[in-house]
């Protein structure tokens, strides 16, 4: 698939719905493929399963009383209408939410994967045309696709700033920036890494790959590859922010926060083990 129909393909809009009101976000596809044969290269493989990634707080939303699974989650696919490019949405209840959903069994990893495979081959199998969607796997994993990044390398984030895309090709907004930090290390004792990137509210849960290229480096030597490819890096979640000293007023009290403008991203690596060792919504 060309980089571009991977890009655009990969992401998709996400709009949750809870009894007090909606919020929106991103997601992305992640597949799981049959095991490869070692002797064989360029072999095709089965996709097993494929799951809509996102960050845990885009699917439990925050409230006083603290994390609450959604009445509704919706994402959607492109869809072929009339020679126009439409939305087709998903919409899945609670119910479904709640045996779909898996998340890390630490619960501050801020990632969360939703089972879609069936709900996406139902609506292909009907008929209708839609745009091809495209998901990620552990073989796109920075190290496994002879992409190695490093502090400073370009880091691309593909994604919803405040619900912003291009509504007539319904395409993303992708952004750019750089590695911030040590690459593989973690932050803050934390498994993810920060990029220098100013981005917005509705970003949340977009996927970070490496700035596409035909250069791979494989036992210390360079090569072209016949298309352009990049790595998936990790999931986004949001700015840190330093809070100061409370300002007291006789009935206000301000905390003033500022940030740094550099973005949190999760590393890749977590969703395999959300999908291998996660917990269920029902156990949280």
């Amino acid at each position: 698939m060309h980089v571009d129909d991977a890009i655009h393909g990969i992401s998709t809009l996400i709009q949750v719905q809870t009894a007090t009101g909606g919020s929106q976000g991103t997601g992305f596809f992640y597949q799981q493929l049959s095991p490869r044969d070692p002797s064989k290269d360029g072999q095709w493989r089965k996709v097993e399963d494929a799951w809509l990634i996102t960050n845990r707080h885009v699917l439990l939303p925050q409230s006083s009383a603290g994390e609450s699974i959604p009445t509704s989650l919706t994402f959607h696919l492109r869809k072929m209408v009339d020679g126009s490019i439409v939305w087709e949405p998903i919409t899945l209840d609670q119910s479904s939410l709640i045996s779909r959903a898996r998340l890390h069994a630490n619960p501050d990893v801020d990632v969360c994967a939703i089972r879609v495979l069936d709900l996406i081959s139902d609506r292909i199998k009907s008929g209708e045309t839609y745009l091809n969607w495209y998901g990620v796997s552990s073989d796109n994993l920075a190290g496994n696709n002879k992409i190695n990044p490093h502090v400073a390398s370009d880091a691309v984030v593909v994604g919803y700033p405040r619900g912003f895309y291009d509504h007539v090709n319904v395409f993303p907004i992708v952004k750019s920036g750089i590695i911030a930090s040590r690459w593989g290390a973690n932050f803050q004792g934390q498994p993810y890494f920060l990029i220098d990137a100013k981005l917005f509210p509705g970003s949340s849960g977009s996927i970070v790959i490496s700035k596409p290229t035909d250069l791979v480096v494989e036992d210390g030597k360079f090569f072209h590859a016949k298309e352009k490819q990049f790595a998936f890096l990790g999931i986004f979640s949001g700015e840190p922010y330093q809070s100061h000293s409370p300002i007291e007023f006789d009935d206000l009290t301000i905390i003033r926060k500022s940030g740094f403008n550099v973005g949190i991203v999760w590393y890749g690596h977590l969703v395999d083990e959300i999908l291998t060792s996660g917990v269920s919504l029902s156990e949280t």
